[in-house]
């Protein structure tokens, strides 16, 4: 069960909540019954389960909650990053144990070039980040964590935002992930020209993504050549409310049709290729989530983001 199921049910009796919606991360689905039993159980009111798959705190079921007539949402597995809802949310946090340091000290040798290290995380591994710092001092090194300005939590990165590390560009000689996946180091490393490396605790590798970054960077080379040639754009909008991005999308419309192309702003709540199918484009342009960026092989189409839009015209 939750660690945290005490303050959960303080928050939903403070708010005097009757009715309420829980929605999670997939990967934490099976422990939501159990939690929605207790729930009703103890403070004796009405639960539903969203089915939806959610991707962080900007895609909040907060409209689905109000249509539901519930007065609060729950929502599970990431922390609050100040976007707009229409009835009450509740954040709970999912903090993962684990302890970095014997996997770091396997692999600190591949850091011995590097004085000056930015660590960051996502949400579930907050808890390693004084850890590392102390270990990685220990060493001689010197370390630096960031504070995400949305979240207000250190050294904790999104997906869109990297905030808790970017700042430290100048003064730090490389970035060091704590997680898992090559998400979130990745993006980074795709934003900055210092290097980032990645304490992957599922491969149990420090991994350097230059290699990566290096083999993404030249697709995105390739897409962008393919892209001035191109007659036919979609610019994909999300309703999410933390990815709603309908001005920018509007004003690359009109820059792209200004050089006589024709593009179109196509809405949905969650993106993916089979909506897109029977629609004649060229070329993807994300006004979403920076996640649909990976995904280019399934879309099977080059997808530019806002930023390359100058570099086609």
């Amino acid at each position: 069960m939750f660690a945290d199921i005490d303050r959960i049910q303080r928050e939903i009796k403070a708010k005097a909540a009757k009715k309420i919606l829980i929605q999670a991360p997939e990967g934490l689905k099976t422990r939501i019954q159990e939690m929605a039993n207790e729930l009703e159980t103890v403070l004796s009111i009405n639960v539903l389960i969203s089915c939806d798959p959610t991707y962080g705190a900007c895609d909040l079921r907060d409209k689905e909650a109000k249509t539901l007539g519930c007065d609060l949402l729950l929502h599970i597995g990431h922390t609050d990053f100040q976007a707009k809802a229409v009835l009450p949310v509740i954040y709970v946090p999912y903090k993962i144990e684990f302890d970095p340091i014997p996997l770091l000290k396997l692999h600190i040798n591949q850091l011995k070039s590097y004085e000056k290290i930015c660590i960051f995380t996502t949400s579930q591994f907050l808890g390693t980040l004084d850890n590392v710092k102390a270990f990685l001092e220990s060493k001689g090194k010197e370390v630096f964590i960031g504070k995400h300005y949305r979240a207000g939590t250190e050294g904790q990165v999104l997906g869109c935002d990297y905030s808790a590390a970017l700042p430290f560009e100048k003064q730090a000689d490389c970035f060091l992930y704590l997680g898992t996946g090559m998400f979130h180091p990745l993006g980074l490393a795709l934003r900055t020209d210092k290097p980032v490396l990645s304490l992957d605790f599922e491969m149990n590798k420090l991994i350097d993504m230059k290699k990566e970054k290096n083999r993404l960077e030249r697709i995105k080379a390739y897409n962008i050549e393919q892209a001035k040639e191109a007659k036919n754009f979609g610019i994909l909008v999300s309703i999410k409310e933390g990815q709603l991005f309908i001005k920018m999308a509007e004003r690359i419309k009109k820059r792209l049709e200004s050089a006589g192309k024709h593009a179109w702003i196509l809405v949905s709540d969650e993106i993916t290729p089979n909506k897109l199918l029977g629609l004649k484009l060229d070329v993807l342009v994300n006004c979403a989530c920076p996640r649909i960026d990976e995904d280019f092989e399934l879309f099977k189409k080059p997808i530019l983001n806002p930023q390359d839009i100058d570099k086609i015209l």
